[in-house]
């Protein structure tokens, strides 16, 4: 719930708690492990607390903790229980009236106490400890809200990165049509955002006009005052001119901002930069009329440009197209990728080909014409490719390749990102220049498209990646989750969640500092992850807790992982591992819970262990010796 102390509510809690009782000192308290944490205190005298942490052990308020209860005595000192505590015998305090009421969270758990003191023997009635519980209600809700609090302000932190990185200018409108926020892009092309302007001169003031650059807006066509009125706006092409004459062509799309209860809030547009896709389509266009003998060819390019263009997969979309304009029999785009057994060529997609899972290369011990290809940067034309010396017989075998031609795939600074294979299945003596052109052109459109798909995949992932230790965060999480039941639900194949948390870390943390402590967290994911198969999902749960997900696995092999994963933990460190299955008609939060019960076993049972909880019976595995 972040960090509460020094909260002026919460001590204003803590007071009227003391002047409710009448007793000299009350005092707040929150759970951090194994002990308790005094985030408020109020009150003068000797019973006034001087410590910021004690353990649960040595506090009257383990009796409130561990029977999630209140407790009120008139006198401590006489009761047999709560005498033989430090705060009670003489050691920290002498404590006689006492009063203790938990602060329960909404899952049921205690997560620390509000305790009066005094003194002197002193008894309250039934009304006051009830308006006592109360206030402890009142202290949870402060705490929730406080949470909820750093939770907006972590995702506003988000939010305001991802706007200052993505190359879109973002604007934004209030209900009125008056801007209230350019992100850094937009800034770039038109300097700061003014509220204050009559909207009508926004066309003028920032140099907006028709695609063609002819006609300069009027107010009410300007984006944002065409989203209030009309709702939304998709695909809509303007010319941007500024001051100094440079035009930039921007597609606009834009939506209503609403309340949750349907309330206007604004407009929100998108203005993205394809000036370099209509100077290429510019390009390509003046070649259709200098090559009029080849218009027919031209034009099918240009369809074929456009369609890779718009396409939701651009991988897939250039390959059909070089295949329909090439007749060729199968097309295959290969690109560099980092894979658990080093860097590798592999297929990125690919027509014709009924499992391409056989096109992967290794440029450190395999030869092949692709490899050739990527090394030059040039093209490669080869007629009767089963002779050529750099030929690899297993991508001959698996396209059943007569003839071929390879294409590097261009990056911004001319380096090969990718090869386009184009093979026939039958001879082909020469290749045309026509054809050769083309495959040429659709691979400057394809490194165009493969830019663009490798940005949005980056925030893809970025959104969903845990910025400190490089696994998948809560969204991460939910969207694996909600597609694994989906799976499991289909097919009937076993699922099983487990929670791991690492052991002591607040304590390690308080030991060697916090960048040490993120040492161990970003460690911890990497070994953890070396632990799973291919298709198994590790998210960080928050703090030092992880979550996996892991298809086609019952608990019990599920308990195996989480041993090698226990094995495993860096920096001499131990972890506990709660394991559940899920089951047909559960859901997925039930199943976290039992993962979470679990858990909590294992940290009761003296940590270092996993955990299996199902609907039968605990399953305790040892936990390893010398931990």
């Amino acid at each position: 719930m972040g960090d509460p102390v020094g909260d002026p509510e919460v001590q204003a809690v803590a007071r009227v708690a003391a002047e409710l009782t009448g007793m000299a000192v009350a005092c707040v308290t929150v759970l951090d492990g194994d002990d308790l944490l005094r985030v408020a205190s109020t009150g003068e005298g000797p019973l006034r607390p001087t410590w910021e942490r004690l353990a649960l052990t040595d506090a009257p308020c383990e009796l409130t903790v561990t029977s999630g209860r209140s407790v009120h005595v008139a006198d401590a000192a006489a009761d047999p229980v709560l005498r033989t505590s430090p705060l009670v015998d003489g050691r920290l305090a002498a404590v006689r009236g006492y009063a203790s009421v938990p602060l329960t969270g909404p899952d049921g758990r205690v997560l620390g106490t509000l305790c009066t003191m005094d003194e002197a023997p002193r008894a309250l009635t039934a009304g006051r400890l009830s308006a006592l519980e109360d206030l402890g209600a009142v202290v949870v809700a402060l705490l929730a809200r406080r949470r909820d609090a750093l939770r907006s302000a972590r995702q506003g932190e988000l939010t305001r990165a991802v706007l200052a990185a993505v190359e879109v200018a973002i604007v934004v409108a209030d209900p009125e049509g008056h801007l209230v926020m350019f992100n850094d892009t937009a800034r770039r092309w038109f300097g700061d955002a003014d509220p204050g302007r009559d909207v009508d001169t926004y066309p003028a003031t920032y140099g907006l006009h028709s695609a063609d650059g002819r006609t300069l807006l009027s107010g009410r066509d300007a984006p944002l005052q065409r989203v209030l009125a009309e709702g939304s706006l998709d695909g809509v092409d303007l010319l941007v001119r500024n001051a100094f004459g440079d035009d930039r062509r921007v597609r606009c799309t834009g939506r209503r901002m609403l309340t949750g209860s349907g309330g206007l809030l604004g407009a929100v547009v998108a203005l993205q930069d394809v000036t370099a896709d209509r100077d290429r389509e510019e390009s390509l266009q003046a070649a259709h009329e200098e090559l009029a003998r080849y218009a027919g060819q031209m034009r099918s390019l240009a369809r074929a440009s456009r369609t890779v263009a718009t396409a939701d997969d651009p991988r897939t979309a250039v390959c059909a197209a070089v295949r329909d304009l090439t007749a060729a029999d199968a097309v295959y785009l290969l690109q560099p990728r980092s894979t658990p057994e080093g860097e590798r060529l592999v297929a990125t997609a690919s027509v014709g080909i009924e499992d391409d899972s056989f096109l992967v290369l290794d440029p450190a011990t395999e030869r092949a014409l692709p490899l050739t290809v990527l090394a030059s940067g040039q093209q490669l034309f080869v007629a009767d490719v089963p002779s050529h010396p750099d030929t690899n017989p297993r991508l001959v075998v698996g396209t059943r390749t007569r003839s071929g031609v390879w294409q590097p795939v261009l990056g911004a600074d001319d380096r090969p990102v990718g090869v386009l294979g184009v093979v026939w299945q039958r001879p082909v003596d020469e290749l045309p220049g026509p054809v050769a052109s083309m495959v040429q052109t659709l691979a400057g459109e394809a490194a165009h498209t493969l830019t663009r798909a490798a940005l949005l995949e980056q925030l893809a992932v970025a959104v969903e990646r845990d910025p400190l230790t490089g696994v998948g965060n809560r969204r991460h999480f939910d969207r694996v989750v909600a597609h694994e039941v989906a799976v499991a639900e289909r097919t009937g194949a076993p699922l099983t969640f487990a929670l791991v948390d690492l052991d002591h870390f607040k304590r390690y943390n308080d030991a060697y500092g916090h960048l040490i402590g993120d040492d161990l967290l970003r460690d911890f994911a990497r070994v953890a992850g070396e632990q799973l198969r291919p298709g198994d999902s590790i998210s960080r749960w928050g703090g030092e807790e992880f979550a996996l997900v892991l298809p086609g696995c019952t608990a019990a092999a599920a308990a195996e992982v989480a041993d090698r994963i226990r094995a495993a933990v860096p920096h001499a460190q131990t972890a506990t591992v709660g394991v559940a299955q899920w089951t047909p008609g559960t859901t997925a939060a039930a199943v976290l819970g039992r993962c979470d019960e679990a858990l909590y076993r294992g940290k009761g049972l003296g940590r270092d262990r996993t955990v299996v909880r199902d609907q039968v019976r605990d399953q305790v595995p040892a936990a390893r010796t010398g931990s």
